[in-house]
Formats: structure tokens, C-alpha cells, sequence
């Protein structure tokens, strides 16, 4: 079936993360989701999935209680991300990296799409640049996919307005 074909709500995206999130890339050929007890809960490095490092605060995320890195832009919180995630899966550039996913679905096949545009009214942190939330305008992600199920193994605030 392949992912390309999927609608991605909130629910998949979730599932996406959850799968993801703290698991090492090599071990997402193993399945959709991996017992807690094989996470790396810390998910600081870019062999593991990542995207909870990329929000603001700790206790939130789905692994551990990551806590957002200060030398990142961030999403606001953990809902912020799904929404603008689930917003972005809907895109042209996003569509057709799905595709080409499908056409290699390998877990090292790896779609690294950057300035994606957001019209939602997401807010976040950029980085180095104060403490208070800012408007969101385009959105990094990075995916991979094995069989149907989609892994999304980070995912951060890479514009934000101006002002």
C-alpha cells in the first residue's frame, strides 16, 4: 500500500511520532512501533527520532520527558507540532516526497523537506532570538517509511515572520 496514499489526521500523525520518537533509525525496520523498553528516551542525537526535542518545556511528549533544546527553534508545545505537521502533509513538496518513499521503502530512504509553508497560526521559538513566541511560517521535517507506516524522525520551526 505504501504511505502516499494515507490521509494523515491528527490520529496518523501521532502514530507517526509515537513511532519514531526515540527509536534508532535502524530500528524502524522492525515494525511500526517498538516497545517502550527499546526507546532511547533521551532522543538527543539524529539516529533516533527527534521531533519532542523540537518543542518548548518538558513532560509533554510521548517519550520521556524530553525537554526542548535551547540552541533550536521550537514549537510552542507538543500540539502545536501535530497541528502544523498535520497541516504540512497536505502539501505538494510533502505529497511527492511520500511518493518517492514509496518507491524506496527502505527505512534508510530518508525525505528531508525544509521551508515548508504553514498558514495556520502556529507559534513558536527561534532560535537565539529571545523567549517569546513568535508566528510560524515554514516548517522543516524529515521522514522515512517502512511498508505503510510512516515514521517521522524530526520535525522543527525553520521561519518564522518577520516582526
Amino acid at each position: 500500500m505504501g504511505v502516499s496514499n494515507l490521509t494523515f489526521d491528527k490520529s496518523m500523525v501521532e502514530r507517526a511520532l509515537s513511532r519514531s520518537g526515540g527509536t534508532s533509525l535502524k530500528d524502524y525496520a522492525y515494525g511500526p512501533e517498538l516497545p517502550d523498553s527499546m526507546r532511547n528516551a533521551k532522543a538527543t542525537g539524529k539516529k533516533v527520532g527527534h521531533v519532542y526535542i523540537h518543542v518548548k518545556g518538558s513532560g509533554d511528549s510521548i517519550v520521556g520527558k524530553n525537554t526542548g533544546r535551547d540552541d533550536r527553534s521550537l514549537f510552542q508545545d507538543t500540539q502545536t507540532a501535530i497541528n502544523a505537521i498535520v497541516e504540512i502533509m497536505t502539501t505538494t513538496q510533502v505529497k511527492d516526497a511520500l511518493k518517492r518513499l514509496d518507491q524506496d521503502p527502505q527505512p534508510n530512504q530518508q525525505e528531508w523537506i525544509k521551508n515548508i509553508p504553514v498558514s495556520g497560526h502556529y507559534y513558536g521559538y527561534a532560535r537565539e532570538q529571545g523567549d517569546y513566541p513568535r508566528k510560524i511560517s515554514t516548517v522543516a521535517i524529515n521522514m522515512r517509511s517502512h511498508g505503510d507506516a510512516l515514521f517521522i524522525s524530526s520535525c522543527y520551526p525553520d521561519g518564522f515572520q518577520v516582526g
